[in-house]
């Protein structure tokens, strides 16, 4: 008989998820059930088991979409990922989640984090917290994305002891909630990388030149002393 397995534990089970031999059936920790009930779990979560060969080689910022939750709206980064055989596809992520995940690296790599030495630090920098901003804020979403770019390119050139861990394979894997309507702009990422060096080299030349005060013209050379004698008798 088919067990019904609530879609929210069987998110959270993911790195346990095994396909049978006949593609039928989903064995989940000794359970099994029937394929319609992952039909909307994206492909490539359910090949996340099939080798090395999918596992994100890249990953980047390219947009940002505004999502309306059950109490408030905020904003979720959409992460262009590339896997080793070049397939590409997308997943959204909060602000929190990255902050989540670097948290997590923290403590389990404390040597990496510069906990121990500062010297040893390999873990890139997350953009800190905005406790005057909110995430619902679309200006403070679009000052962290150049940000968070260099942040996962740095963490997608980690050794393998951080990138392979399963703190980042979680994150850069699809999950049910990534199964969102979203093509990429005509126009192409709204955040790259070229993009954002771009702005930055704009933000600098833009940036009106200190003014520099007039300069006195040069001293001439100084005058002859009259001669003795000269002068105007002085009247006693």
């Amino acid at each position: 008989s088919v067990r019904h397995i609530p879609l929210k534990f069987l998110e959270l089970a993911t790195s346990r998820l095994v396909l049978s031999d006949d593609g039928n059936d989903l064995k989940l920790t000794g359970i099994s059930c029937s394929v319609q009930f992952i039909s909307k779990m994206p492909a490539t979560l359910r090949a996340s088991q099939a080798g090395d060969h999918m596992y994100p080689a890249a990953a980047t910022v390219v947009d940002l979409i505004k999502h309306r939750g059950t109490v408030n709206k905020y904003y979720m980064y959409v992460i262009q990922v590339t896997t080793m055989d070049s397939t590409m596809y997308y997943i959204f992520r909060r602000y929190s989640a990255f902050n989540t995940l670097h948290e997590n690296l923290e403590e389990k790599f404390p040597i990496e984090a510069g906990s121990i030495n500062m010297h040893d630090r390999t873990l890139p920098y997350l953009p800190p917290k905005k406790y005057g901003g909110r995430s619902s804020v679309r200006s403070v979403a679009e000052e962290r994305a150049p940000q968070l770019i260099t942040y996962l390119k740095e963490l997608c050139a980690l050794p393998k002891k951080i990138y392979h861990d399963d703190l980042v394979r979680a994150f850069l894997r699809q999950q049910l909630h990534d199964d969102l309507p979203y093509e990429l702009p005509s126009t192409g990422p709204v955040f790259s990388e070229a993009r954002t060096r771009s702005s930055s080299l704009k933000s600098v030349s833009s940036k009106p030149k200190p003014s520099v005060p007039p300069t006195r013209p040069a001293a001439g050379p100084p005058r002859p002393a009259p001669p003795a004698g000269s002068g105007k008798p002085v009247k006693g």
